[in-house]
């Protein structure tokens, strides 16, 4: 799809304005791209590291597990983000660590608390409003993220109506998505490279404190098993930790259906 040159224009002032040193310092934006992950992907060889594709709509935006992601116009915030060595391993930290960075730009700009639940999504009164996707290049990765800002629960389609939800269908607030895209490039920034130097080590109470299921009774889907099991949060490595009758199990991928109240650490799972 040809870019827009009237909105690279404005995106390149926008970036101007960014406190980051190196990511975001250049952005693409498209008023509409069947994805920003697939643009990502078609301009990493020859990009450097921090460039973002934003896209106000998206035709066919995707999730894990091979999911669609509901991208209309105007209601939500869609970007992607270009990540090139040296870069901390393993690579499924930045999920974590994305998810992480986003919550906090929001808890900053929203003025309440988000929640985290294991691998990479944003929630919002127990409602997914935000989740992150991530694709390794050689040489790199490339992360997405997708963002329901204004999103109205009449414009969604049935088969997330129950378990999804917005910013402003959750606080009744508008908020700017440029302004949030600021806010959480800076957060990121701040986080990647303090991965790099530190570890996920330093970010364990981060994502504990906002962790939904940590120390909870779960139900997890991993293909076409279910596992029911305490989480333990995740490990050093990415994977989550799950505390099973038949043992602690690392948890590579999947996904959380149901969680209790968490503080059943002394019941048998």
């Amino acid at each position: 799809m040809r870019e827009d040159n009237k909105n690279r224009g404005k995106d390149i002032h926008f970036a101007r304005s960014l406190a980051t040193k190196w990511l975001g310092q250049r952005i693409i934006f498209f008023r509409e791209v069947a994805s920003t992950q697939d643009e990502a992907r078609r301009l990493f060889p020859c990009t450097p590291s921090g460039l973002v594709i934003w896209a106000d709509r998206q035709k066919a935006g995707r999730g894990r597990l091979s999911r669609k992601w509901f991208s209309p116009r105007g209601s939500g915030l869609y970007f992607s983000l270009i990540l090139k060595e040296p870069l901390f391993r393993p690579l499924p930290l930045y999920g974590l660590i994305t998810a992480i960075g986003v919550a906090e730009a929001l808890e900053k700009e929203v003025g309440v608390s988000f929640q985290l639940k294991w691998p990479n999504d944003v929630l919002l009164n127990g409602r997914k409003v935000g989740g992150i996707l991530l694709e390794a290049q050689k040489g790199g990765i490339i992360v997405g993220v997708g963002i329901n800002v204004g999103l109205q629960r009449k414009e969604m389609p049935p088969e997330i109506k129950e378990k999804a939800s917005s910013i402003f269908q959750e606080t009744g607030l508008a908020i700017s998505r440029a302004r949030l895209l600021r806010t959480i490039l800076n957060h990121l920034e701040e986080a990647y490279e303090l991965l790099l130097e530190m570890g996920f080590e330093a970010f364990l109470p981060r994502w504990q404190k906002r962790d939904v299921a940590f120390l909870a009774r779960v139900i997890l889907r991993r293909g076409d098993e279910v596992v029911k099991g305490l989480a333990l949060g995740p490990a050093s490595d990415g994977t989550l930790l799950l505390k099973t009758d038949s043992g602690l199990v690392h948890v590579h991928s999947g996904e959380i259906l149901l969680w209790e109240i968490p503080g059943w650490e002394n019941q048998a799972a």
